[in-house]
């Protein structure tokens, strides 16, 4: 019998056009299951709050009822309370962002998808800490750290910061600990960072920032490489048009 975590994601207005709602439909994980296909569901109405943002009220008028999932995450592209990218709206129901957070990642090769599944493992870890229920942002909590340590459990308060989180994220140590405290199997810990590897840019992205990292190194291999590249390629000739 499987024990994983049933997430519903549902996509609320326009989201960016590079999101590719396919790779988080098939992403694989021993630790939760998202219900497929990703449904949307349009978002009929204006902003209520300072600065064009929606409240939680407005958004949680805009969600659908629970279908049976764990919890649900809904992604939208406008701006939310006190300009936040991410909030828990009522119990078990989280909207996320692009609002900004699409550019920083663009900015940094870094694919929408990857912000999702970020969410995904540090949410399905709350939900199990809190003994089945993700806590609304009216309710005290302390699970995320001020400090950025790219850990799906930075605080962000400067969005950008996101970016370190985005690409080849962690459990911190101190994450680690409080969870493990709390009755969350090491087990499903040890899985959710092995399984967290996979969120990584894209591999022509990875290569260019190893090369923009390593210029002289680079630069040592690429020429070892035109030598052995002449040197063979000087001896192929030979063979083939050997000198008389």
């Amino acid at each position: 019998m499987s024990n994983k975590i049933i997430i519903r994601i549902v996509t609320l207005g326009t989201v960016p056009y590079d999101l590719y709602l396919t790779r988080l439909d098939n992403w694989k994980s021993s630790i939760f299951e998202i219900v497929s296909p990703i449904e949307n569901f349009t978002l009929n109405a204006d902003s209520d709050g300072d600065d064009w943002q929606f409240t939680d009220s407005n958004i949680s008028d805009h969600l659908p009822e629970n279908d049976g999932e764990n919890f649900l995450v809904a992604l939208t592209n406008v701006p939310l309370h006190l300009n936040w990218y991410t909030r828990r709206v009522k119990n078990n129901y989280v909207v996320f962002t692009f609002n900004e957070i699409a550019d920083y990642l663009r900015s940094n090769n870094i694919p929408l998808e990857n912000v999702v599944y970020r969410l995904l493992y540090a949410y399905t870890l709350i939900y199990i800490e809190n003994k089945k229920k993700i806590p609304s942002c009216d309710e005290y909590t302390k699970f995320t750290h001020d400090e950025t340590r790219g850990c799906i459990f930075d605080m962000n308060g400067l969005k950008y910061d996101i970016i370190h989180s985005c690409d080849d994220p962690i459990i911190c140590d101190a994450c680690t600990h409080r969870l493990s405290s709390v009755g969350v199997s090491v087990s499903k810990i040890e899985r959710s960072k092995k399984e967290l590897t996979k969120v990584r840019k894209e591999l022509y992205y990875r290569i260019t920032s190893w090369i923009s990292k390593h210029p002289i190194l680079t630069l040592l291999l690429a020429t070892i490489w035109a030598i052995m590249i002449g040197l063979l390629t000087n001896y192929t000739s030979n063979l083939c048009w050997p000198s008389t």
